[in-house]
């Protein structure tokens, strides 16, 4: 009798045991699950708030990146276009920087609406392309999208003529990129901003939602191109018609590029802005920036100024750097130069076209240029509609290139 009543007391807290290890495995399932169901929330809520597609909100590169000494070393680019450059001119001819134009980063090309995904495929490409020969990237930054400016009161003052090159229907280069028709400030700035924290973020090489496979990150950005190259011009209609990079004044450039600074300061604190380059220094074009500085905050919104010097510029042998630099110092700005735009090909033969690039480059290092991008290739390019694809070269260009940079770097 005693051993039947131990024998079924055994099996009872067998049973019993059993039960508890049961319910207890079905509560941490239920926490399990009830986690999984609160992670997937927060993510796609994060996901819509930022309006980036979800493969961006994790990490996406092996770790944070940065700039490699080799390029930082370099003062030289070019100008890069075309959906499948990868830079192999600016390389063959000793540079290391190329400054895509217009670029991917346009607004209208990435996000169709203010809470609209943004589309990165194109910018990828970009940057994966001038990976492939390890080149550092000025990018350009246009904050127009039509979508947005049509809701601007005088939207229709915003916009440029149908003749214009950079409209996708006049690319004659095969860009791959382009600028949409209304060409003012953003209307709705949050969106704007949101934007441009969502583009630096992703090219920064923090680590975190960076591209897939970044290995050069972005680290300089420049707040749109030549605002005052059409502003209160005396050009004949068939040339302002052609090109016209920006429809407003001064003022409105510089909240522009107070906002700019802002988002991407944000996003990236060790980033750095230049201010758009102006399109020459006369004193119509130097006069727009004057303006421009007189604007508050302006000057605490940009890191680099710039300055371009195309071939009608015939009086200059440092490329705008020495009435440029002698403008900032009028507001008492001193800050880094760069020339993202240079050319000399003011002479009658290749030979004085490379002479004079040589000529205008050493000048350009001794006023104070820390970089320059050149703007042709080819120093037997006479061109004079750059919209135009340049022909075929038997000027050894590459070598005269070389010649010029190795001895400036």
């Amino acid at each position: 009798m005693s051993n039947g009543t131990e024998e079924g007391l055994s099996k009872s807290n067998l049973s019993a045991s059993g039960k508890t290890r049961l319910w207890i495995l079905i509560i941490v399932a239920l926490i399990l699950s009830l986690a999984a169901v609160y992670y997937c929330f927060i993510y796609d809520k994060s996901d819509k708030n930022s309006g980036t597609n979800k493969a961006t909100k994790t990490t996406l590169s092996s770790g944070p990146v940065t700039i490699p000494q080799k390029i930082l070393d370099n003062k030289f680019g070019f100008l890069g276009g075309g959906a499948d450059d990868t830079g192999d001119g600016i390389k063959e001819r000793g540079a290391l920087w190329v400054r895509p134009h217009p670029g991917a980063f346009v607004w209208d090309m990435m996000q169709k609406s203010a809470n609209g995904k943004i589309d990165f495929t194109i910018a990828d490409e970009e940057v994966s392309n001038y990976q492939k020969n390890n080149l550092g990237i000025l990018a350009t930054i246009w904050p127009f999208a039509d979508w947005d400016q049509k809701n601007l009161v005088k939207a229709a003052d915003c916009k440029v003529s149908s003749n214009d090159e950079f409209l996708p229907k006049n690319d004659k280069k095969g860009r791959g990129s382009y600028l949409p028709q209304y060409r003012c400030n953003p209307s709705d700035w949050t969106a704007y901003q949101k934007w441009v924290e969502a583009i630096v973020e992703r090219y920064d090489g923090d680590g975190v939602n960076d591209m897939p496979g970044l290995k050069i990150p972005i680290k300089y950005w420049e707040v749109m191109n030549e605002p005052d190259l059409q502003y209160q011009s005396n050009l004949p209609a068939d040339e302002t018609d052609r090109l016209c990079f920006y429809k407003q004044g001064p003022s409105e450039y510089g909240k522009l590029l107070v906002e700019t600074n802002n988002a991407i300061k944000a996003a990236d604190p060790a980033a750095k802005v230049l201010i758009a380059g102006a399109a020459g220094a006369d004193e119509r074009m130097l006069g727009f920036y004057r303006k421009v500085f007189a604007v508050a905050e302006v000057k605490n919104s940009f890191d680099i100024g710039n300055i371009h010097c195309i071939s009608n510029d015939n009086g200059t042998n440092d490329f705008n750097v020495g009435a440029y630099k002698k403008m900032l110092a009028d507001f008492g700005i001193t800050k880094p130069i760069w020339v993202t735009e240079a050319e000399a090909m003011n002479g009658k033969t290749a030979d004085q076209n490379f002479e004079n690039t040589k000529k205008g480059t050493a000048g350009a290092i001794a006023a104070g240029a820390e970089r320059i991008f050149y703007t042709r290739y080819n120093f037997d390019d006479f061109r004079t509609d750059m919209s135009k694809i340049n022909g075929p070269s038997n000027y050894p260009s590459s070598e005269k290139y070389q010649t010029i940079i190795n001895e400036n770097n």
